[in-house]
């Protein structure tokens, strides 16, 4: 369900994307204390967004340089001390239990269910903070597994019912404005609606085959180019709206960032899908990288 909110694209400058990649890594070092080692290995760009949007809100955060077990020869820096990293890193861990647990539940996978048995210590640990929103996640993945279970044919609702997760997480209590705690839930929610739908229309082909859920199957679409015409303005739409509600926030930092992400990588991930090409997030960023290495190495033959 995630892996949808990406950095891979030329439009960020080297700047930026070493501020994405300090709240990637602060996210990681966070989760193995908030939650567990092996929960690290939940970690997705779309939460370390979370953590990036809600931290911007303040001047707090600080970074450092640090060390871990994929880089130990080399320091890289880390975002310390946010709270907004700490809240995210949990979440995400809740978020990665009770999908593993929903789809156990639901499908038998024994794929889920040894996930599950590596994140349960984390997950334990990370609910304590997040008992608000463990609720809120538990009721919406239960409304999504009625509706999968009753073969709805109703886009709409199913992914209202995902976009109110991410509404949840979008405001946590420590956000107490009422304008900045509405404009953040709209934002959150759309930004659930579009990793629904997109996330449907991506696994099509794969859930015609398999014979799972899709309530894009279930509305009659079997081939997946008159599947992308029909549901790209719903999708342009939502976009629309977390677009909307970024340009409403008053962020302290990293606003160019944010608005790079919504404005190009949403949209070029968007059309990538659409158009059927399922290049990941990882190779994106790889690309990513190969792009910046090159202009840099370009940059350096030229002088």
């Amino acid at each position: 369900m995630f892996g949808y909110v990406t950095v891979g694209n030329n439009q960020m400058t080297e700047e930026e994307y070493s501020v994405f990649s300090s709240y990637y890594c602060g996210v990681c070092k966070a989760t193995g204390k908030v939650a567990s080692q092996m929960s690290r290995l939940g970690l997705s760009y779309d939460i370390t967004f979370l953590a990036l949007v809600l931290s911007s809100l303040t001047t707090d955060a600080q970074s450092c340089q640090k060390r871990c077990i994929v880089h130990p020869f080399k320091k890289r820096s880390c975002v310390t001390d946010d709270k907004a990293v700490s809240y995210a890193s949990a979440a995400g861990v809740v978020l990665t239990y009770l999908k593993l647990k929903d789809d156990w539940r639901d499908d038998k996978s024994i794929k889920a269910l040894f996930g599950m048995l590596g994140f349960y210590h984390g997950y334990s640990k990370a609910k304590k903070h997040l008992d608000r929103e463990c609720e809120i996640i538990e009721k919406q993945l239960a409304v999504l597994s009625e509706y999968e279970k009753s073969g709805s044919s109703s886009i709409d609702d199913t992914a209202e019912a995902f976009g109110k997760i991410l509404e949840c997480l979008f405001t946590p209590e420590f956000i107490t404005g009422e304008k900045e705690r509405r404009t953040l839930a709209w934002l959150g929610f759309n930004l659930g609606r579009w990793i629904y739908v997109i996330d449907a229309v991506n696994d099509l082909e794969r859930d015609l085959k398999s014979g799972s859920y899709n309530p894009l199957i279930k509305m009659g679409y079997t081939d997946l180019e008159k599947c992308a015409g029909d549901i790209e303005l719903s999708l342009t739409l939502t976009l629309d709206g977390i677009a909307t509600s970024f340009e409403l926030i008053d962020f302290k930092k990293n606003r160019d960032l944010i608005a790079k992400i919504i404005y190009i990588s949403l949209k070029e991930k968007q059309q990538s899908i659409l158009s059927g090409d399922r290049k990941d997030s990882n190779e994106s960023v790889r690309s990513s990288r190969s792009s910046r290495k090159c202009r840099r190495r370009n940059r350096q033959e030229s002088i």
